[in-house]
């Protein structure tokens, strides 16, 4: 099964390793002051119009090869590097280097696998410990298969600070722990846990006290039982005073609540006792609520019934009220204890029969007017709740963790927590064979810690399932139905869809203030990607496009019978891709012998890839692929390139 947060990690790697080379949702960085803004890569289609080349060179047979020079785009000649599509070969590709002076003690790598049915990721960095954190260690593991889920998570950090910003926080606190867990099975969940603080110097305003209440259901109705020990405010106490003004008290007290639900309360003072000289009270009594569930039963059914949101009848409406209030609240209990040294609280809570409740409340859902896609969100939440009550799976979660503040100037953080399964095969099964939902495996692991005035961190994460790609572009396709985002994004990922994608691959490096980046991606029918731009410029066909990075830049775009044999220079300047000011060399005006072009080196793109030879692509050109989709792209891949430092 494919989370919210597995889709979107998907998307954004997606997003990196290609849609940087499609221009028109490419977000250029904002222009340094006193310099020509750089166009906008998807402007040139807002705008219906291309960027004109600055040369173009005819060949005999019709061929072109339009010139850009790009270096004045650049915000920093220290920018270094190349980029290209090669339409008839499937193939985008990009390397660029910059520097960044001020993140010289920074160095890392990092590398990203992209395919059909798998991701996989992994990096390190080191930096010099910032000077808020003494020490650090942290560790977390996240294992799921077809037979077993889990996941485990550990940290250990001191910090401190000159001006004692960290303990101003807890500058009345000597300790803060806390340890639980919390367990769910087919039809009932389970918490129980404490907190426990212990003073510095206690607060003025907390004085010792006792509280400890349990709650349970009962054939009649619900059973409170409470102790208490504590001093009541100065001008309550009269009303505290005696047993007797006591139990009318808390008559009162819980008489309020039962009138809204046309029930009944009777309370039992079990013990009293109380000082006058300090208004300390003592005591323990015992409360009895009944025909809460039926007054609840009903008042819930009246609102369904009324309800204008809901097509419900009263028959309905009742059904599901009855259903609802089949929960059992078979223990909640809690306690508080405050000392002049401590506080401490802790709680106990247990709820059978849940399961019927859930499903009515997704029978409520689905009679409230959603759209579509909230519907089948709606029966999927449905469907995975039905095969973790068929399958009697079991999750557990446990805590421990603690603050301690030795003085005002630090602070120490200690946390573990772990996340356990049972039953999980047979979830996986269960939902398998109620939905269309596939599972694989996924693994993470992640680890820091502070060494010899470092920080140190390394990561690394694996996907692999059956359809994997193809299932969070559709589900995030889906998630974009009807709403406010730009629908070139939707475009765009409609045309990956159909790109008949093979693999990505990025890698990052930083070392001594040098930033290095390659990403490279292999498709069967780039030419997919016509659809997602806003406008097809002529019916020119490009076979590929190529650009250096820095001052001196230049982006190359070679044309399939750009024009026909022996045409005149006037065809040429017909073109949509040139104007007045573009230098034109005819054939005959030049010798291709001597005139060579860079082009992308196809074998080193696909050894970097890991992709074998003659993948992707329609060979002899892209029929219909307009000029100007690749020069978008390739700009989208200049300006990228050129600003990846900022």
């Amino acid at each position: 099964m494919r989370s919210k947060k597995q889709t979107m990690l998907v998307l954004t790697v997606t997003a990196l390793l290609v849609a940087s080379a499609m221009g028109s949702v490419v977000t250029v960085g904002a222009t340094p002051a006193g310099e020509d803004p750089a166009p906008a890569v998807g402007s040139l289609a807002q705008d219906d119009s291309l960027e004109s080349a600055d040369e173009i060179y005819v060949k005999e047979n019709g061929d072109a090869v339009l010139v850009y020079d790009t270096g004045s785009q650049s915000p920093s000649t220290s920018t270094t590097g190349h980029y290209g599509v090669d339409l008839s070969q499937g193939l985008m590709h990009i390397l660029v280097e910059d520097q960044t002076p001020t993140q010289r003690n920074v160095t890392g790598d990092a590398t990203f696998v992209l395919q059909p049915e798998s991701f996989s990721g992994d990096g390190s960095l080191e930096m010099p410990t910032p000077d808020s954190v003494e020490d650090l260690t942290f560790d977390a593991s996240v294992t799921q298969t077809t037979d077993n889920a889990k996941a485990s998570a550990s940290f250990d950090g001191t910090f401190s600070s000159e001006d004692g910003t960290v303990g101003q926080s807890t500058s009345m606190v000597k300790s803060l722990s806390t340890e639980g867990t919390m367990k769910t099975t087919a039809s009932t969940f389970t918490t129980s846990g404490s907190v426990d603080v212990a003073f510095e110097q206690k607060p003025a305003s907390l004085a010792n006290q006792h509280h400890e209440f349990t709650l349970k259901e009962t054939s009649g109705g619900y059973t409170l039982t409470a102790a208490q020990n504590y001093e009541v405010g100065q001008y309550s106490a009269d009303a505290w005073s005696t047993r007797a003004d006591a139990k009318q008290q808390l008559e009162s007290q819980f008489s309020a609540l039962t009138r809204q639900l046309d029930g009944e309360v009777s309370v039992s003072v079990d013990s009293y006792s109380f000082d006058s000289s300090t208004n300390r009270i003592d005591i323990a009594y015992t409360v009895q609520f009944t025909g809460v569930d039926e007054a609840i039963s009903t008042q819930l059914a009246s609102a369904l019934a009324t309800s204008q949101q809901l097509d419900l009848s009263e028959s309905e409406a009742d059904d599901l009220a009855q259903r609802i209030q089949q929960l059992e609240v078979t223990k909640v209990s809690a306690t508080v204890d405050v000392t002049d040294t401590n506080a401490k609280a802790s709680w106990d809570v247990q709820l059978d029969e849940y399961d019927e409740p859930v499903k009515a409340m997704f029978d409520l859902a689905a009679a409230s007017e959603m759209q579509d896609e909230d519907a089948e969100a709606l029966e999927q939440a449905k469907a995975a709740f039905e095969a973790q009550q068929a399958a009697d799976l079991q999750q557990t979660v446990t805590w421990n963790g603690k603050l301690t503040s030795p003085d005002e100037n630090t602070a120490r953080v200690q946390f573990d927590t772990e996340y356990t399964t049972k039953n999980w095969g047979a979830y996986v099964s269960e939902m398998e064979s109620r939905t269309d939902t596939t599972f694989g495996t996924m693994s993470l692991e992640a680890h820091a810690e502070t060494n010899d005035g470092q920080l140190e961190t390394t990561m690394s994460a694996e996907v692999k399932q059956q359809d994997f790609l193809d299932s969070a572009v559709d589900s995030a396709v889906k998630s974009l139905q009807g709403s406010q985002t730009d629908p070139q994004v939707k475009r765009l990922l409609e045309a990956f869809q159909k790109s008949g994608f093979e693999k990505a691959k990025m890698d990052v490096s930083m070392e001594d203030g040098n930033v290095s980046m390659e990403a490279g991606a292999s498709f069967d029918n780039l030419s997919a990607f016509e659809d997602a731009m806003a406008e097809q410029y002529g019916d020119l066909n490009v076979v590929s496009a190529y650009g250096t990075a820095g001052s001196d830049g230049k982006t190359y775009v070679r044309l399939k019978g750009a024009v026909s044999e022996g045409a005149s220079e006037s065809d040429v300047r017909s073109l949509a891709v040139v104007d007045s000011e573009t230098t034109v060399h005819m054939p005959g005006d030049w010798n291709p012998d001597e005139q060579s072009f860079p082009e992308m080196d196809h074998d080193e793109v696909r050894n970097y890839i890991g992709v074998n030879n003659g993948g992707g692509g329609m060979l002899g050109g892209m029929p219909g692929f307009g000029v100007g989709t690749a020069i978008v792209a390739v700009l989208g891949l200049s300006l990228v390139a050129l600003r990846v430092r900022d």
